[in-house]
């Protein structure tokens, strides 16, 4: 029920971190997550209210309309970690997500422009702390208390890393042996700090039909 635009969104993040977890990233292949953040998109939830309010009263309910859209979520897009056998959290990445129809130079500079202005305090972590009080398993309480550590030991324990999925409903036509949209050899010129950079790519023939199979149940 909700907009497209948010939709892609929620695509993106999750092609994030599945394939920082699947593929690997900055070397190492033990990254793990241990929960989606768009959990906390809030406006959206509020949103949500209003269209079951709409519905319940008979009206129609065109999701793809201009007014059906929302700002996005604040804060990460998606955290992965990397822990020591001692539970002990070593390595941090910070994921910027985006999912675009059309690929847009603009979006991709604010993209990682985000990524830079981050510190070695993600506000992401605070959240999943208190997203995870919500399930009562062993996996989750272990994330729990190496977060909550994490937390108390001022985030010195980890290297910070930041990571960039960038998804696009096409691919790029010009010049004949171009194959991505983000630059592949080094990272995009608006990224200007010292930090390990991972990009990822995901392109799409048809956008639309992805997100309308996934999200919609066509």
């Amino acid at each position: 029920m909700l907009n497209r635009i948010s939709l892609q969104g929620y695509l993106g993040e999750t092609l994030g971190v599945l394939a920082v977890e699947h593929f690997g990233a900055i070397g190492h292949a033990d990254w793990l997550v241990p929960a989606l953040l768009f959990r906390f998109h809030d406006q959206e939830f509020q949103h949500l209210d209003l269209i079951n309010e709409r519905l319940l009263a008979g009206e129609m309910h065109e999701p793809d309309a201009e007014k059906e859209k929302r700002p996005g979520r604040t804060g990460d897009d998606g955290l992965a970690f990397r822990v020591d056998a001692n539970g002990v959290i070593t390595d941090i990445l910070t994921l910027e997500a985006k999912c675009l129809a059309v690929s847009n130079t603009g979006i991709m500079k604010d993209a990682h422009e985000k990524l830079m202005v981050g510190g070695n305090r993600p506000s992401g972590v605070r959240e999943l702390i208190n997203l995870l009080t919500e399930y009562d398993t062993p996996e989750a309480q272990a994330w729990q208390q190496a977060l909550l550590q994490f937390y108390r030991d001022g985030f010195r324990t980890a290297a910070r890393h930041d990571g960039l999925a960038y998804a696009v409903g096409h691919s790029p036509k010009q010049p004949a042996d171009r194959i991505a949209w983000l630059p592949p050899e080094a990272p995009h010129p608006a990224y200007t700090v010292q930090r390990n950079l991972e990009a990822m790519e995901f392109q799409f023939e048809n956008l639309d039909a992805v997100v309308d199979i996934l999200y919609r149940g066509a």
